[in-house]
């Protein structure tokens, strides 16, 4: 079984449930920069319990520190140690440092994103430091064709890149087939939804989310026959949000805040909806695409969304639109809205069902496997 190091930056649930289902298959050994990140705003349930198929290495038993190198990292970069080692974030000091100290030293490696865009403009120091990171892995792991262009941009050889299927997903938590109205309507009831139509949002009430955009859209629609429940899961709205679902009120559109909920909770929502939106300015990936979809949603993003790209199929299973524009969501929204809204939810649906964990590990085991992927295969069927 072949001896593998991720180093990382903390450990997200997500991250944890794919490690816990990639040491199945690999002798796995995973680098945490940290074991929090609440300096940062970043919280998340999670204990040393969830941590089973793999050995789990602190090098701060606390949060996270991202402006300064710690040197405790290169007593496990010695060649030989590992079979194969993946980085996965360049951004922070220390796996920066990590990364340089392996070109230095003649080790391979790989690169691993959860998604990237190209960005025109950018500083000519910043754009080359970011070459001389990205560029030389001896592979890259990527979940989509965007985020294959931005790895190639900045010096990734493209027959080095490997796709794979980013997710926050296990098989159980795919949905067989889309809710009835007589099952959403439960949901409905039991979270206090008066509404005939109920859209759905989740993520942080900040600017890059798009939020504001979403309430000027719904102030631009036309009128509806029926009234419009709008319930934006993600923390505490500011002012301004408060008075535009004020204004919004008065044309039968109820716009709802929500704070921050649990995974079980905030799957209620899920189910209790007819479609999601995610009216984003940038995602690098977006994460609530793939479990809105896993609920068999139709879903509305914007093109600076990763995951809207490579998972949307405009007319099929949702819309894309032009980010930060409220003109294009309005007229997306009322079009959707007039959709077959179970049969876009099928679509997606289908289109998530590869993206699991379970497959998410696969694709790496095969790929540590090199020529004898069959052992991966094997291993997957001792496991079922």
């Amino acid at each position: 079984m072949k001896k593998v190091l991720f180093i990382t930056n903390i450990p997200v649930p997500y991250r944890v449930s794919f490690f816990n289902e990639l040491g199945k298959y690999v002798d796995l050994t995973v680098l945490f920069e940290g074991k929090t990140a609440e300096r940062y705003g970043v919280n998340f349930d999670w204990n040393l319990d969830s941590i089973r198929n793999f050995r789990a290495i602190f090098l701060s038993e606390g949060d996270i520190i991202e402006n300064r190198v710690d040197r405790g990292i290169f007593q496990y970069l010695k060649k030989g140690m590992y079979d194969e080692i993946v980085a996965t974030n360049y951004a922070y000091r220390t796996e920066m440092a990590a990364i340089v100290y392996m070109k230095l030293h003649g080790i391979p490696y790989y690169m691993e994103t959860d998604g990237g865009m190209v960005r025109r403009g950018e500083n000519f120091f910043k754009r080359l430091l970011k070459k001389f990171l990205v560029s030389g892995a001896k592979g890259y792991f990527s979940p989509s064709a965007s985020s294959d262009d931005y790895l190639a941009f900045y010096g990734a050889w493209r027959e080095r890149i490997f796709r794979y299927p980013f997710t926050s997903l296990s098989e159980r938590d795919i949905l067989p087939v889309p809710l009835t109205r007589e099952q959403k309507e439960e949901y409905r009831q039991a979270l206090g939804m008066p509404e005939k139509k109920v859209i759905l949002g989740v993520g942080q009430f900040i600017v890059r989310k798009g939020f504001d955009v979403l309430l000027d859209a719904l102030s631009a629609m036309r009128g509806t026959e029926e009234e419009i429940g709008v319930y934006l899961v993600g923390g505490v709205p500011v002012p301004e949000y408060i008075e535009a679902a004020e204004r919004l009120s008065l044309s039968g559109i109820c716009v709802h805040f929500v704070p921050f909920q649990n995974s079980k909770t905030v799957s209620a929502y899920y189910k209790a909806a007819d479609l999601f939106v995610l009216p984003t300015r940038e995602d690098i990936w977006g994460l609530v695409i793939n479990e809105a979809m896993a609920h068999g949603l139709p879903v509305l993003t914007t093109t600076a969304c990763v995951a809207g790209l490579a998972l949307v199929e405009d007319g099929k299973n949702g819309f894309l639109v032009p980010p930060g524009e409220a003109a294009p969501l309005a007229a997306a929204l009322e079009k959707l809205l007039a959709c077959d809204l179970q049969g876009m939810g099928a679509e997606s649906l289908q289109k998530i069902r590869p993206y699991t964990f379970e497959n998410m590990a696969l694709v790496h085991a095969e790929r540590f496997a090199g020529e004898n992927g069959s052992s991966a295969e094997r291993a997957k069927k001792e496991n079922s």
